[in-house]
């Protein structure tokens, strides 16, 4: 038999639960919201309101898609049903809401469901925890990655890829479509060291990182692969437009260079390789390039050859 004074006794600590609850909710570090199974906000704590720019009395009220980014409404909709089908009693995302001041703020998204004794929902729990510092150092260590690799594959004096960088690109893939392959030996290099020291040749070989790019297609790969050697890969590019490519290659770099007021004379052979159809590899194209280029030098320097 039950008493008035278990009853009383049950409210009490019905009460202290809930003032326990309530106190735990506004205490929290986190943000919390208390959702009704409408997807209407019922009452939010301040780290909560806070993460949207708002205070805890103007969310109340408003349901989550109000706040919650366009793009991402329909994926958080979808699981929120989930729940109330009974196929799932939480669910965790990371999610977009919209700050007040209309910036894009990127949260992950916990939702757990109260349920009555005969599992009929009643109300969410939601807790966010604001992924904005977080994305920032993902951020920030992505680009300090990639900065990193790229000095790796980049010549510092020319400003070129290096010869690691010209490996990498030559495990790419042809596909079957054209390409061409150039190799180039500057002519007279070590003349230049030795009349006016290593100092003018690395001015000429700055120059000459400057030359290069300015004779290419944006997009094609250029690269410093020896003391004095150049190499350009060229996709989608066939034997007309790798000849006419090599032809201003040897003009260009066969102008005059100045180094500290005094003017400095080099050439270049250009050894040529073309894939019509796609049917060698890009380092069989190196080797033919390769033998091209000797050929050129044996035939007097400064000036291009096609592979065979």
């Amino acid at each position: 038999m039950v008493t008035d004074s278990d009853v009383g006794a049950l409210e009490r600590e019905l009460r202290t639960s809930r003032q326990m609850f309530k106190a735990a909710f506004h205490a929290a570090a986190t943000g919390k919201a208390i959702v009704d199974v409408t997807g209407i906000c019922l009452e939010v704590n301040a780290p909560f309101a806070a993460v949207l720019g708002y205070a805890p009395g103007e969310l109340a009220g408003m349901h989550f898609a109000d706040f919650t980014h366009p793009h991402d409404i329909l994926a958080d909709l979808h699981l929120f049903e989930e729940v109330m089908r009974g196929e799932r009693d939480s669910y965790q995302m990371e999610k977009r809401y919209l700050h007040k001041n209309g910036d894009t703020v990127t949260v992950l998204l916990t939702a757990t469901v109260v349920r009555d004794e005969d599992g009929t929902p009643m109300r969410f729990i939601s807790e966010v925890v604001d992924l904005t510092e977080r994305l920032q150092a993902r951020q920030a260590l992505q680009e300090a990655n990639a900065k990193l690799q790229q000095q790796v594959i980049t010549d510092h004096l020319t400003g070129l890829y290096n010869r690691r960088g010209f490996e990498e690109a030559l495990s790419g893939s042809l596909e079957g479509h054209t390409a061409s392959l150039l190799l180039i030996d500057l002519d007279h290099f070590k003349h230049i060291n030795d009349r006016l020291g290593h100092r003018a040749g690395d001015m000429v070989l700055a120059e000459v990182g400057r030359r290069l790019p300015r004779q290419i297609r944006d997009g094609d790969f250029v690269a410093r692969v020896g003391g004095d050697e150049f190499g350009i890969i060229m996709h989608h590019a066939d034997r007309a437009l790798a000849e006419r490519t090599a032809a201003r290659i040897v003009k260009q770099l066969g102008t005059v260079y100045e180094v500290d007021g005094t003017f400095a004379h080099i050439g270049a052979s250009v050894g040529v390789s073309c894939s019509e159809e796609g049917d060698v590899s890009l380092r069989q194209l190196v080797c033919r390039a390769d033998e091209a280029l000797y050929a050129a030098k044996r035939a007097g320097r400064s000036r291009w050859q096609l592979a065979a």
